[in-house]
C-alpha cells in the first residue's frame, strides 16, 4: 500500500511538472509574439522601413495607385488606366503619412482632414512635368477643386478606414503592453513556485524545454502565415496588400523561432540526463 501511495505521489508530481512546462511554454510564447507584434506591425518606424525593401516596394506602388486611380474617377479625370500611374518616388511619402498616422501610440483619431491634406501636398509634390500626363491632369483637377480637394482625396484613399484602423492599432499597443508586463509578472510566478518544487538542473531543462516548444510554435505559425499570399491570391481581398506586406515580417519571425529554439537547445542539451 505504501509503494501504491508513492507511485501515486510520483505520478501527481510528473502530471503537475508538465503542467508546469506547458504553462510556462505558453508564457514564453505569448511574450515573444506580443513583443514581436508591437515591435514590428504597431511600430512606424519598423514599417516605413519595411516598404522600402524591394519585396514590399510594389506592393505600396500597386496599391497607392489604386486609391490614385478612384481619385482620378472622383475629379473626373479618367483616361486609359496606365496614365495615372505614379512612380515609387511619388508613392513613398504618402505612404509614410499613412503610417505616421495609423501606427504608434496617439491619441483618439475623429478627424482624418490633416492626413488628407498631407497626401494632397505629397501628390501636388511628387507630379512634375516628368509625370504621365494622367497624373498631372488629376493634379489640375486637383488644385481646381479647390477646398473640396482633401475630401476627395479622403474618399479616394478610404481614410474613414484608415481612421479606425490607427484607432484599432493604437488600442493593440497598448493592450499589448499591459499583456506582456502581467505575463511577465506571472512568468516571474511560475518560476519561483517551479523552484521550490525542483533542483536547479532540472529547473533550467524544464525553462529551455519551454523555451523550444515556444520557438517551435513561433516558427510554425509564422511560417503558415507568411505563405498565405502565396498559396491564396489576395489581391481581391479587402487590406490584402497589408498580408503581403505581412509575409516578409513574418518571414523574419521564422528567423526569431529558430534563434530562440537553439539558443534554449544548448542548456536543455548540457542539462539532460546522462
Amino acid at each position: 500500500m505504501v509503494e501504491g501511495k508513492r507511485a501515486d505521489l510520483r505520478r501527481m508530481g510528473h502530471e503537475q511538472n508538465n503542467q508546469y512546462k506547458r504553462t510556462l511554454a505558453f508564457v514564453i510564447f505569448l511574450i515573444a509574439a506580443l513583443a514581436l507584434i508591437t515591435a514590428t506591425f504597431l511600430n512606424p518606424i519598423f514599417m516605413k522601413g519595411q516598404i522600402r525593401t524591394s519585396s514590399n516596394q510594389a506592393v505600396v506602388v500597386r496599391q497607392i495607385n489604386k486609391n490614385f486611380d478612384n481619385l482620378a474617377d472622383l475629379v473626373g479625370a479618367r483616361s486609359e488606366d496606365d496614365a495615372n500611374l505614379l512612380a515609387n518616388a511619388q508613392t513613398q511619402p504618402i505612404a509614410d503619412h499613412v503610417i505616421d498616422y495609423s501606427l504608434g501610440i496617439h491619441g483618439f483619431k475623429v478627424n482624418n482632414l490633416d492626413l488628407a491634406n498631407q497626401i494632397l501636398t505629397d501628390i501636388h509634390k511628387g507630379i512634375d512635368k516628368g509625370s504621365s500626363s494622367g497624373a498631372q491632369t488629376i493634379d489640375s483637377k486637383l488644385k481646381k477643386q479647390g477646398t473640396n480637394a482633401p475630401y476627395a482625396v479622403a474618399k479616394a484613399f478610404n481614410l474613414s478606414v484608415v481612421t479606425l484602423g490607427a484607432n484599432i492599432a493604437c488600442l493593440l499597443v497598448i493592450v499589448n503592453i499591459i499583456i506582456i508586463i502581467v505575463t511577465i509578472i506571472t512568468l516571474f510566478s511560475l518560476l519561483n513556485d517551479m523552484r521550490t518544487k525542483s533542483a536547479t538542473r532540472m529547473l533550467i531543462h524544464d525553462i529551455a524545454a519551454a523555451g523550444m516548444w515556444a520557438g517551435f510554435w513561433v516558427i510554425l505559425i509564422s511560417g503558415l502565415l507568411a505563405v498565405v499570399p502565396v498559396i491564396f491570391d489576395v489581391d481581391n481581398i479587402e487590406l490584402g496588400f497589408l498580408l503581403e506586406i505581412g509575409s516578409s515580417v513574418f518571414l523574419e519571425y521564422v528567423i526569431t523561432g529558430v534563434v530562440m529554439y537553439v539558443i534554449c537547445a544548448i542548456p536543455w542539451q548540457a542539462t539532460s540526463a546522462k
